[in-house]
């Protein structure tokens, strides 16, 4: 038996992963950040003994689609066999998440609509009427503050009920007499003519749908359902455009405002307010074209501070317990070679994992979950671009440059969400110099153990000057940035239980991916050691490693498993030295801040290396390679002049 389909539909920030998060046993990752996701996710529920598949879609603010997350909400839309959908509204945006709502009404799916964010709009002040919501558009409401997980429950059985126990036509809402007798005329030829587009139309969209879309984008309107009309199009639009002085495209955004902006008005009104509550107060100096420079610097400089200290301290309390066990098979090294370096490179693995990565790498994901839902990232974006258009990027890119800090490979996939192909590009190119949780956790582990914090802060420093400079060369051949368009969400206090759940599921996705290549990698490193093919390795690389940036040539291999995983180098270098922690690496200060620029800014890993090939094709990843090494090898060189 085929499982009913319910489809998660709404704008960015609405509230949608959310409540997905919170009915499915898959957590997404979700962010107060507008434009972050792109993918769809997916998973089967339970309501009241009957199974749902459940489809969270990326956000999407309306269904003439512009940038690559409404491309894959529109084309699931118009694709797939769905049975209901759950339109998403964030209540504190009533009027601009009803535009969304009358085209999915026009689209012709069931609908089930939640008004998310019920708390915020109360606090706000904004007095919401959802029975009389109901009953103008005859579809189901149910008010929900999904981050509390209140709501969710009357949601799934208004779902349930929609499916099996009757579907409600919603309400036709009219547009004006001219275009709504156009409509009509044109949803009338669909229904008499007994074509195969005719014919279709019911599951992937409703004649009304179409016939919207026909006057109003008919790019995205397929060929064969515009051939049924006979090539009347062309008069209908000139004679819309002579009446009514705007494009088509304008006229019928326009009816739609119109619409949502009246069922505002009839279902809402504000309640005055004595006092301006203090997240809005407090906005006027954390937005502030000056003063809120101050609050930025004070929380980049807090938020690393506190993950290399905690990280030192995480690192210390799990290296004494790991260290007591190399002991116990040392006596195997002098009889049984092959087995020791086998089970060394195990060890070391697990001792690099657990005692050099994750002490820096679990107080890193907390804090940017912690932070990402309270709304300040965007905030971050909003003061951010002025710098970023100086260095010829747009200020979008500000959104995959803070995800890239968690990890480059969901950064590369929220570059869709840049409209212009050069921006997108030049923002791809920069994407893996930016110190991702993995580059992080080799500039904190080996700072904090031989250099100290200050030298931290300075590579951190140096990479984004160097993001400036290389971006504002490759600028000079590609063209100037467009301005930037974001929205700022609502300043909130971040949810714990949600962002240990967001921890959590990092935790199990590096003991899943992460791990097995640290422990695997560490293995081969022991392996090629007893061969002596890691001499080869070293020898072939000498002229790079020694000559041009200062440091022992046995760090040369290293840098081959980094491709692979960042992590490995730290593992790596404990192994190739025959040390057993990373305080004991025979390196200088500046030998270990020349080794973390170049490992930071070389090569994109490999994870990266494929999601780019299969994004932006074999050029640009060949060109971000060659732009990653030749930079990484003049930064290093530059830093060593200087240091060593």
């Amino acid at each position: 038996m085929k499982k009913a389909e319910i489809v998660l539909v709404g704008q960015p920030n609405a509230g949608k992963s959310t409540i997905f998060n919170v009915l499915s046993d898959i957590k997404t990752a979700t962010s107060n950040f507008s434009g972050t996701s792109v993918e769809k996710a997916e998973s089967d529920i339970n309501i009241e003994g009957r199974t749902f598949h459940i489809v969270d879609l990326p956000g999407a603010y309306s269904l003439n689609p512009g940038d690559e997350a409404e491309k894959v909400t529109f084309s699931y839309l118009t694709h797939k066999d769905i049975d209901l959908v759950i339109n998403v509204l964030d209540a504190t945006q009533l009027a601009r998440g009803l535009e969304l709502t009358v085209e999915l009404m026009e689209f012709g799916i069931p609908m089930v609509i939640a008004l998310n964010m019920w708390d915020e709009a109360e606090r706000k002040g904004l007095k919401i009427y959802p029975e009389k919501l109901e009953k103008l558009l005859n579809i189901p409401v149910v008010t929900t503050s999904a981050l509390l997980g209140k709501g969710i429950n009357n949601l799934m059985k208004a779902c349930r009920e929609m499916i099996y126990n009757g579907k409600r036509l919603p309400t036709r809402l009219e547009y004006t007499s001219h275009i709504e007798e156009i409509v009509t005329e044109i949803e009338m030829h669909f229904l008499t003519t007994k074509t195969d587009a005719a014919a279709g139309l019911s599951k992937n969209g409703s004649p009304r749908f179409y016939a919207i879309k026909a006057i109003e984008n008919p790019g995205i309107v397929p060929p064969e359902i515009l051939a049924a009309l006979d090539g009347k199009m062309q008069s209908v639009r000139e004679n819309i455009t002579k009446i009514h002085k705007k494009d088509c495209y304008e006229t019928i955004s326009y009816e739609r405002h119109h619409i949502a902006m009246k069922l505002t008005e009839d279902i809402s009104h504000f309640i005055d307010r004595k006092t301006i509550p203090f997240r809005e107060r407090l906005d006027r100096y954390l937005l502030h074209p000056y003063l809120g420079y101050v609050p930025l610097l004070i929380f980049i400089l807090g938020f690393f501070a506190a993950i290399y200290f905690i990280g030192h301290l995480l690192s210390h309390l799990v290296e004494m317990p790991l260290g007591k066990i190399p002991p116990l098979y040392q006596g195997l090294k002098s009889h049984q070679a092959f087995l020791w370096f086998t089970i060394e490179g195990i060890y070391q693995g697990v001792e690099g994992a657990l005692g050099i990565v994750l002490p820096y790498f679990l107080p890193l994901i907390f804090l940017t979950s912690l932070f990402e839902d309270t709304g300040y990232l965007a905030r971050m974006a909003y003061l951010m671009d002025v710098f970023m258009h100086k260095i010829g990027l747009h200020g979008k890119s500000v959104a995959p440059f803070i995800l890239g800090f968690g990890c480059t490979v969901p950064a590369l996939y929220g570059v869709r969400v840049i409209e212009n192909k050069r921006d997108r590009t030049l923002t791809a190119l920069l994407l893996p110099f930016i110190p991702c949780s993995a580059r992080t956790s080799v500039i904190l582990a080996m700072t904090a153990a031989l250099a100290g914090p200050l030298w931290a802060l300075f590579i951190y420093a140096f990479v984004i000057l160097l993001v400036g400079i290389t971006g504002k060369l490759l600028s000079l051949f590609m063209g100037k940035p467009t301005g930037l368009v974001m929205e700022i969400p609502d300043l909130k206090i971040p949810s714990l239980r949600v962002s240990l759940s967001k921890t959590w599921l990092k935790i199990k996705q590096f003991f899943n991916f992460a791990f097995p290549f640290l422990i695997l990698g560490s293995i081969a490193m022991g392996w090629l050691e007893y061969l002596k093919i890691n001499d080869v390795l070293n020898r072939i690389l000498a002229p790079v490693v020694k000559s041009i940036l200062g440091l022992p040539d046995v760090l040369g291999s290293t840098l081959v498993f980094g491709f692979f995983r960042k992590e490995l180098v730290l593992v790596m270098a404990n192994s190739a030295f025959g040390v057993k922690s990373i305080s004991q690496l025979p390196l200088s200060g500046g030998q270990v801040v020349v080794f973390a620029v170049f490992v930071t800014l070389y090569f994109p890993c490999f994870s990266t290396f494929i999601v780019m090939w299969k994004e932006f094709g074999k050029k640009v990843v060949l060109l971000s390679s060659a732009i990653s090494i030749i930079v990484a090898l003049i930064a290093a060189y530059l830093v060593k002049l200087i240091l060593v």
